[in-house]
């Protein structure tokens, strides 16, 4: 088992049920007598859930933020075990992952999973936010279907299938009233995403090979990758535009 404190990443719209979810997982998936931080986004207001989780006896709350590509924290007061992160509902996927890989890396931390939690509801009225969520199922372990009141069981299917020809090892899960049915599975230490940003790779000698012919693992990631003019090369659509 790692000494390193482990590190979790939620995704998700800021009506997509995150913090019911994160009460569920931290409740039935951690044990008591491991301690949890829990960075809240600074920019969101409070909510019942929020007092929930802070209420748990082994969790401490700190707010944090995104400021270019630095995370903005308040000051910490305990060693924890495990720490949580809820990314801003409005915020971009790419922006997320690449401050967290340096602040994990930094506080010489140790990336659990990568976790989104999908408004199936939100998703099938607004199909324009999609490019949105196929860039934080990009990053993510595991995918949390949650608000699924009045969708249909062909459009989960659908939604899926998205992913699976993309071949992606993400396992998608079905969320039912703001619970789940294995936390402990759900925040097992095992990488499952198509990502490798976060990953440690064994550099390889260039060997001759076109650049559309290199490996995946010697490429850049798809949504860091940024162009001499320093936008991204796959820019992901302003979520806030939408909700």
């Amino acid at each position: 088992m790692s000494e390193s404190p482990l590190v979790y990443i939620i995704y998700g719209t800021p009506s997509s049920g995150r913090r019911e979810v994160l009460f569920d997982l931290i409740e039935r998936g951690i044990a008591p007598n491991s301690s949890v931080l829990y960075f809240r986004p600074e920019d969101e207001a409070h909510s019942t859930h929020d007092e929930q989780i802070e209420a748990l006896g082994n969790v401490s709350m700190v707010s944090w933020k995104l400021n270019g590509p630095k995370v903005i924290h308040g000051k910490i007061t305990a060693a924890a075990e495990k720490i949580i992160f809820l990314a801003p509902g409005s915020c971009d996927p790419a922006d997320v992952a690449e401050a967290l890989k340096s602040w994990i890396d930094h506080n010489n931390c140790e990336l659990a999973r990568i976790i989104t939690v999908v408004n199936c509801s939100f998703l099938k009225t607004a199909p324009t936010a999609q490019s949105w969520f196929d860039a934080s199922v990009h990053f993510s372990d595991i995918v949390l279907l949650n608000r699924r009141e009045g969708v249909d069981n062909k459009w989960i299917k659908t939604f899926e299938q998205r992913y699976q020809k993309e071949c992606s090892p993400a396992r998608f899960i079905l969320v039912k009233k703001g619970r789940v049915s294995n936390p402990t599975e759900i925040l097992l230490p095992e990488a499952r995403r198509l990502s490798l940003y976060f990953d440690e790779l064994i550099p390889i000698e260039e060997d001759g090979l076109e650049e559309s012919e290199q490996p995946e693992d010697t490429k850049p990631d798809k949504y860091i990758e940024r162009l001499e003019s320093g936008r991204r090369a796959h820019p992901i659509p302003d979520i806030s535009k939408l909700l």
